[in-house]
């Protein structure tokens, strides 16, 4: 039934815990899961001196750090399912994902909340839910427990 999962990450134990939800649904519909990391574009910089400072070699190292926190976890992840990985430069992370998922026809999104509430939720807001009105195909949250 789900033929391409969409596993959206940013590098966190709590974004991981919607992993193994994804590989039981891929493993049972034979399907291939996408791993996804969004390196959020920065908007150039600058200081009080009105000096511009080049934002692009912090995107290429915040690309880096993606691509080799991805392939690791396709090492892990190859005895048991298929999958490959992207990264999309974008600055929204909700839009980027919902949109990703259309472009790739994603059939399911498989992602952790993060455990927000309160005042840092309302801070911070909840990418889970911008995706889950967003998003153009079904959507599963995983919830994430913060160990006390």
């Amino acid at each position: 039934m789900y033929k391409k999962i969409l596993v959206p990450l940013d590098g966190s134990d709590l974004a991981e815990i919607a992993l193994p939800h994804a590989i039981n649904l891929a493993k049972q519909s034979n399907g291939e899961m996408v791993l996804l990391v969004i390196v959020q574009a920065l908007t150039p910089m600058v200081t009080p001196d009105m000096v511009a400072i080049d934002t692009g070699p912090i995107i290429e190292q915040m690309t880096m750090q993606a691509e080799a926190y991805l392939s690791h976890l396709l090492q892990k992840l190859e005895p048991e399912v298929h999958a490959k990985k992207a990264i999309v430069q974008e600055t929204s992370v909700a839009d980027a994902i919902a949109n990703y998922a259309a472009e790739a026809n994603v059939d399911l999104i498989v992602m952790s909340t993060h455990g927000r509430s309160g005042i840092s939720r309302w801070v911070y807001g909840s990418v889970a839910e911008r995706v889950l009105r967003a998003a153009s195909c079904p959507v599963l949250l995983i919830r994430a427990q913060r160990n006390s």
